[in-house]
């Protein structure tokens, strides 16, 4: 893959999806969401987990936002079993950014560093805190944690603490609406 510029790939996959969405049209092709959730939660159940959990892993280590796959999620998986695959997911990626996060060496800019004896005195609570906050990126947060040398333990509580409790309630919300739409639909 010598010499490919990255601009080629991106606009080569969105021709690629543009291609398949153009074939599937003009073919009639339909496909049918229920029959696909029924297949997916009963022979195929633990090869798809895992593979959305893989997804996710993947997702996390990219600045892709999430929406999208907690969507899909939950319409194709229980509330528990999307919960658990989000903290699973959290953990991994959380894991492998703290492992390559000096590798990466990025220049961490002066504003992030002037909070770093703020944060080392009460790592846990303001950490957990810091999951809650809009717009936070909870992998940009890990990377800028790591680089200032808090302690994977103390990541972990406070990501895991935090996110499970915006996970249990953007997973709550999001299935409030599909019922919703499907009492309105019926």
């Amino acid at each position: 893959m010598k010499n490919i510029s990255k601009k080629k790939l991106f606009y080569g996959f969105i021709a690629l999806n543009i291609a398949a969405l153009i074939y599937f049209y003009f073919s009639d092709y339909k496909i049918d969401p229920k029959m696909l959730k029924t297949l997916i939660n009963t022979k195929y159940f633990l090869v798809s987990y895992v593979i959305y959990i893989l997804i996710l892993v993947v997702r996390g280590l990219t600045l892709l936002p999430g929406t999208a796959f907690l969507l899909a999620g939950i319409y194709i998986f229980s509330f528990t079993q999307v919960f658990f695959a989000i903290q699973i997911a959290i953990i991994g990626y959380c894991l492998i950014i703290y492992n390559f996060a000096y590798k990466l060496n990025f220049k961490v800019p002066q504003k992030i560093l002037d909070y770093e004896q703020k944060i080392k005195t009460k790592e846990v609570p303001i950490i957990f805190a810091l999951c809650f906050i809009p717009g936070i990126s909870i992998n940009v947060l890990i990377y800028f944690l790591s680089i200032i040398d808090i302690k994977l333990k103390n990541i972990l509580i406070g990501i895991i603490a935090g996110t499970s409790i915006t996970s249990a309630i953007y997973i709550s919300l999001i299935t409030g609406v599909y019922e919703s739409a499907n009492y309105a639909l019926n």
